[in-house]
This record gives C-alpha cells, sequence and structure tokens, in this order.
C-alpha cells in the first residue's frame, strides 16, 4: 500500500509546485489529474530492491577507488616506468545477469581513473549480432592502465559486483536468473586475456 501511496503523493505534490501555490481548487484539481493518471499508468513490478546502507557502502568504496587510482594515474603520468604504463585488456566474468549490475559495475569501472570498459559480451554474442543466450551474466572487457596481475583484477571487479548486488539486490520474481546461486557462471570456459 505505501509503495502505491508514494508514488501517487508525489505527483500530487509536483502538480502543486508546478502552479506554485496550495489551494483547494489546485489540491482537488491535482487529485482529479493524479487519479486520472493512475488508471491509464499501471506500476510495474519492481525488478531489483534498494538496499540504502548497501548503496551507502558501495558509494564510499567507489570514494576510495576513485581517489586511490586518481594517485596510481597521477603517479604513472609525473614518473612513468614500464610497469606503471603496461597496459592490457581482461576478461571478467560477471556472476549475476542483471543487466542492471553489469551497467553499474561498468560504469563504476569506466569512472575510475585508469580504468576503461570496453565491452560487456553476453553468451552467444559472439558475433556482435545480437542472438544471446537469455538469463547468462556477460562478461566485461576491462582496459587496464599499470596491468600487472589479470587475476587481482578480475577479483577486484567480482568484490565490486559483489557490492553492487548488495545494494541493489535483483529479485527472484524477474526473468534475472543465470547463476547456479553459488556465484559460478553458467557459461562456457573463461575469457582469455589480451595484451
Amino acid at each position: 500500500a505505501v509503495s502505491r501511496l508514494l508514488p501517487t503523493a508525489f505527483m500530487l505534490l509536483v502538480w502543486l509546485l508546478l502552479w506554485g501555490e496550495i489551494s483547494v481548487i489546485n489540491v482537488a484539481s491535482g487529485v482529479l489529474v493524479v487519479a486520472i493518471l493512475s488508471l491509464f499508468i499501471q506500476p510495474t513490478p519492481r525488478e531489483h530492491t534498494l538496499h540504502p546502507l548497501a548503496l551507502v557502502r558501495l558509494l564510499g568504496v567507489f570514494v576510495w577507488r576513485l581517489l586511490s587510482s586518481s594517485a596510481t594515474v597521477v603517479l604513472a603520468v609525473l614518473a612513468p616506468t614500464p610497469a606503471r604504463l603496461r597496459s592490457g585488456v581482461v576478461g571478467v566474468p560477471l556472476s549475476h545477469p542483471s543487466t542492471l549490475v553489469a551497467t553499474i559495475v561498468a560504469d563504476a569501472i569506466s569512472l575510475t581513473p585508469g580504468t576503461l570498459t570496453l565491452e560487456a559480451r553476453y553468451a552467444g554474442d559472439e558475433g556482435g549480432g545480437g542472438e544471446t543466450a537469455e538469463g547468462t551474466p556477460p562478461v566485461l572487457y576491462i582496459h587496464v592502465l599499470g596491468l600487472s596481475d589479470s587475476a587481482a583484477i578480475r577479483a577486484d571487479v567480482n568484490r565490486l559486483e559483489q557490492l553492487v548486488v548488495a545494494a541493489v539486490t535483483p529479485n527472484e520474481t524477474t526473468g534475472d536468473h543465470g547463476s547456479d546461486g553459488r556465484g559460478t557462471v553458467a557459461h562456457g570456459a573463461g575469457p582469455e586475456d589480451r595484451s
């Protein structure tokens, strides 16, 4: 009931803010408009559950990663060495098939200096032509500056994915199921690294 009441109250609030004053006629017309809109706009079931405390933790970790990776990139620019300038592409299989989770992880990686998500490839999409295996988690291909250990990059991205899943948990009622529940990827062999 509360989940249905909040959007209704928000629409009424927006209506009143658009008129700029609270009066009997504005409230009455707002209730009428909201009632009519509610007939045409049916709420869709949510595919994810937002957990505010986990979201705060995710944002804190992201800010820390942003600061530490910025320092690493500045160091690579001011005092370049072959190890600091070594770059490569690492394939990281995700364990959750949710496109929202994959998007948040890919964006967090791309927003962090020194890393860039190049592609999210789903099983069955090797040619880039479209047909994908439904419910399978993607493999993120990430360009990394200062690449020294591919396994460490994979572990770091998997930790980030777990933080994202804790913050925006996919609901069981959606079509997002491609993992066997133990974090095992449901598709074939792991991706190869390209340097």
